[in-house]
C-alpha cells in the first residue's frame, strides 16, 4: 500500500482518508546464497540461507508466523521446492521472528542422494532460482498517462558456490548484461579449479516509470525472464574406483540397506547388489530386502542371482505386490517359459489390475501362437490406461490369426495407417502418397505421446524387450509424421523426421521415401545415393527405388556401382570405430539408451564375451549415429553389437526390428534394469 488513498480509524483528528508514504521505511533487498558439493556419485549436499528486507520480508515472515513451528520443516520443504531444490530439509533455522528491526533470515541444509543419475552423458539443471520482475497490467487508454507500477524498488542477489568433482564435464551459459537508468540486471557463470560460481543480480531504483517507458521495460523484464531459463549442462562419467564408498564392517543393516538403495537408484548395480547382500546377512528379516537384491542382481546380470533372490522374497511374503512379476520377467529371460507363465499368473492372482503382467503375459503368449490366452491377456491390458500401441499392435495380429480381421484392421489402421497386419515391409503400406496427412499426424503424434508417457513413468526403466520393441513404433510414427508434411509441403520437417525415421529403423521404404523428398528438393546427387540405400536395405519398393536411381543416373554403369557400393556405406554408417578394447577376438551384444544426445546416457552388457563388459564406460564418451526430430520424452534402446580382432574393435547400432515384428520382438533378450 505505497502511494495510495487508505483510511485511518481513529478517534482524533487524523481520522479519514490518507495517502499512505510513497517510499518504504526499509530497503527492499534479498540475498539468496547456496554453498554446496557434488559428490562423484551424484549426490548434492548444500547450505541454502535466504535474507530478506521491506516487501519480500513481510511475506516470508507472516509464513513462518501462521505455521506452527513443528510444521516448519514442510514449510522450508515447499519454499525450496519453489526454489528449485526438491530433496531433503534439515537444520532449519530462523531468526527470531518479533525482532522487525532486522531482516527476515533463514537458513537450512538441503541434501538429495541422486542429484544426478551417473554416468550420464548430458544432464540439463538450473542452480539458482529465478528472479521475477512484475508483470505490467494491460495498456488503459482512458488512463494512457498514468505511470507504470514496477515497483517495490528492490536489489535482489542470488549466487552460488558449488564444489564439482573431476569427473564432473560442465557446460555454463553466456553471462548476460543489461543496463537501464532505471535499473540493473546481470547473471553470470564461471567454473574454474573444480568450482563453480554463479550469480545473477537485480537492481531496480525505482517504483514507477512514465507510461511512454512501457515497451522499454517490457523489453527489460523480458530479458531478465528470459536468462532464467538458460540451464547448465553436466556430462558426468563413472567415479574413480576408490571413490565409491566402502561400508565399513561394522556398518549396521540399516546403513548398509540405505547405501545400497542408493547405489541401486544411481545404477551402479555391483555396488548395489553387495551393499544389500551384506545387509541381509546382518538382519535377514528386513522387509522387501531381498526383491531390492534382485532387482540389483538382475541389472547386473546376474540373473540366476535374481531368481534366487526374488525366490527368497516370495519365501518371506507370498503377497509381496511386485516380486512375481519381476520373477516372471527374469524367468521369461532364461527362456523358461512355462515357468514365467505360472509366475505372470500368480502376480495377477495377487494384483489383476498390473497392467504391465497383462501386457507382458499377452506378448508371450501370443509369440507362443496361443492365441485365445494371449487375446484375453491382451483385451484386459488394452483396456487399462494408458493407452499403448504395442498392445494394440500384438492383439491386431492375434485378432487375424483367430479370423477376426475387422476388429485386426480397426486396431492396425490407428497404429500404422495401414490395415495390414502382416507381410515383409509395414512401411510401404503406411506411407502411401494417398494417406490423409492431418489424420496420419493426429495417429503418429498419438503414438508417440503413449510411448513417451512409458518413458516417464519409468515403465521403461527396465530395458527388457517391450521397451527395445517400441522403438519399431517409435520409428513408424517418425517416418508417418515425416511423409505426412512431406506431402503438405514442408519440407524441412519432413526431412528431419524421415532422416530420424531412417536411421532407426534402416528401413528401405523410409530410405525411398526420403530419396523423393531429396529429388523434389533438386538435390540429385542425395537422391541417388538414397535410392542406392534403399535398393540395399530391401523391403517392398526395390524395384520402384532402382527404376529412381537408373533415372537420375549418368549411365546405366554408374546405377550399378552406385547400388554395390550401397551395401557397405550402409553398414559403415551404423557403426563406429573404437581403439584396442580387447586384444583378443571377442564379441558382445549391449543395450544403449539415448536422451536427446548422439552419446549415449546408458550402456549395458547384454550377452556375449565377459571380457568385454568393461567397454561401457568408453562407450558412453562415443558419438552415434542417432537422430531426434523434435524435443519429446521419447529416448532411444538400441541395440548394438561390439566386435574385436586383432586389437582393433568396432561397434555396430542394429536396426529396429519390422515394426510388424511386435510377437517376435516381445521375446529379444535384453538385460533387465530397474532403477
Amino acid at each position: 500500500m505505497r502511494n495510495k488513498q487508505a483510511l485511518i480509524a481513529s478517534l482524533d483528528s487524523f481520522a479519514g482518508l490518507r495517502k499512505s508514504p510513497a517510499e518504504s521505511p526499509f530497503k527492499d533487498s534479498t540475498a539468496f546464497t547456496i554453498n554446496g558439493k557434488f559428490s562423484e556419485n551424484g549426490s548434492f549436499d548444500a547450505t541454502v540461507s535466504v535474507t530478506a528486507q521491506g516487501d519480500t520480508d513481510v511475506p516470508l515472515r507472516a509464513a513462518f508466523r501462521e505455521v506452527p513451528q513443528a510444521n516448519w520443516q514442510r514449510l522450508v520443504e515447499i519454499y525450496s521446492l519453489r526454489w528449485g531444490l526438491q530433496g531433503d530439509i534439515s537444520d532449519i533455522q530462523v531468526d527470531p521472528l518479533d525482532d522487525t528491526s532486522k531482516p527476515f533470515r533463514l537458513s537450512y541444509h538441503f541434501h538429495r542422494e541422486n542429484f544426478f543419475v551417473v554416468p550420464t552423458s548430458g544432464a540439463n539443471f538450473r542452480i539458482l532460482p529465478p528472479i521475477v520482475l512484475p508483470a505490467l497490467s494491460k495498456a488503459n487508454p482512458r488512463k494512457g498517462s498514468e505511470p507504470l507500477d514496477v515497483g517495490p524498488a528492490t536489489e535482489q542477489t542470488y549466487r552460488a558456490h558449488v564444489e564439482i568433482p573431476a569427473n564432473f564435464s560442465l557446460a555454463t551459459p553466456s553471462a548476460v548484461r543489461m543496463t537501464r537508468d532505471y535499473g540493473d540486471y546481470s547473471s553470470s557463470y564461471v567454473a574454474t579449479g573444480g568450482v563453480l560460481e554463479a550469480e545473477r543480480h537485480l537492481v531496480l531504483k525505482v517504483n514507477e516509470l512514465p507510461a511512454a517507458r512501457r515497451a522499454d521495460y517490457g523489453s527489460f523484464r523480458n530479458v531478465a525472464s528470459s536468462d532464467t531459463q538458460q540451464v547448465l549442462t553436466c556430462s558426468i562419467s563413472s567415479p574413480a574406483a576408490g571413490a565409491v564408498a566402502v561400508m565399513k564392517s561394522d556398518s549396521t543393516a540399516e546403513q548398509l540397506n540405505k547405501a545400497g538403495e542408493a547405489a541401486l537408484e544411481r545404477r551402479d548395480f555391483a555396488t548395489a547388489a553387495e551393499l544389500l547382500k551384506r545387509s541381509l546377512e546382518k538382519d535377514p528379516a528386513q522387509k522387501d530386502l531381498w526383491y531390492d537384491l534382485g532387482r540389483a542382481y538382475a541389472a547386473a546380470n546376474r540373473h540366476n542371482d535374481a531368481v534366487a533372490a526374488f525366490r527368497k522374497q516370495l519365501e518371506a511374503d507370498a503377497y509381496h505386490p511386485h516380486a512375481y512379476g519381476e520373477l516372471a520377467i527374469e524367468l521369461q529371460q532364461q527362456t523358461k517359459v512355462e515357468d514365467a507363465i505360472a509366475a505372470y499368473r500368480k502376480q495377477l492372482e495377487i494384483d489383476p489390475g498390473d497392467r504391465s503382467s497383462h501386457k507382458n503375459l499377452g506378448l508371450l503368449l501370443a509369440q507362443l501362437n496361443r492365441d485365445k490366452d494371449a487375446q484375453a491377456e491382451l483385451e484386459t491390458a488394452a483396456s487399462l490406461p494408458p493407452d499403448d500401441p504395442e498392445i494394440k499392435m500384438a492383439l491386431a495380429r492375434v485378432y487375424e490369426r483367430t479370423g477376426d480381421l475387422e476388429k485386426s484392421q480397426a486396431l492396425m489402421k490407428t497404429v500404422t495407417g495401414s490395415i495390414t497386419t502382416s507381410g515383409p515391409d509395414i512401411y510401404s503400406g503406411a506411407l502411401r502418397d494417398n494417406i490423409d496427412p492431418n489424420q496420419t499426424q493426429r495417429e503418429a503424434r498419438q503414438t508417440l505421446d503413449s510411448i513417451g508417457d512409458q518413458f516417464d513413468s519409468g515403465e521403461f526403466n527396465r530395458l527388457g524387450p517391450s521397451a527395445v520393441s517400441s522403438m519399431n513404433l517409435v520409428a513408424l510414427a517418425w517416418a508417418r509424421l515425416g511423409w505426412a508434411k512431406f506431402l503438405q509441403g514442408e519440407t524441412l520437417e519432413a526431412m528431419q523426421f524421415l532422416n530420424a525415421a531412417w536411421a532407426l529403423s534402416q528401413s528401405g521404404t523410409v530410405a525411398n521415401r526420403l530419396a523423393r523428398v531429396f529429388e523434389k528438393e533438386g538435390q540429385r546427387e542425395k537422391a541417388r545415393h538414397m535410392y542406392a540405400l534403399a535398393v540395399a536395405a530391401g523391403g517392398a519398393e526395390i524395384e520402384a527405388s532402382r527404376q529412381a536411381l537408373a533415372k537420375l543416373a549418368a549411365t546405366p554403369d554408374s546405377a550399378a556401382q552406385e547400388m554395390a557400393k550401397a551395401s557397405d556405406d550402409l553398414h559403415q554408417a551404423r557403426t563406429i570405430s573404437l581403439g584396442a578394447v580387447s586384444s583378443s577376438t571377442a564379441s558382445a551384444n549391449f543395450i544403449l539408451v539415448f536422451d536427446s544426445s548422439n552419446k549415449p546416457e546408458r550402456v549395458e552388457f547384454a550377452d556375449g564375451d565377459a571380457s568385454l563388459n568393461s567397454a561401457a564406460a568408453q562407450l558412453r564418451q562415443k558419438d552415434f549415429p542417432v537422430k531426434f526430430p523434435d524435443v519429446s520424452s521419447i529416448k532411444l534402446i538400441r541395440r548394438a553389437r561390439l566386435a574385436c580382432a586383432q586389437s582393433k574393435c568396432s561397434m555396430e547400432l542394429l536396426p529396429s526390428e519390422p515394426a510388424n515384428s511386435v510377437d517376435k520382438a516381445a521375446s529379444v533378450s535384453a538385460p533387465a534394469v530397474k532403477p
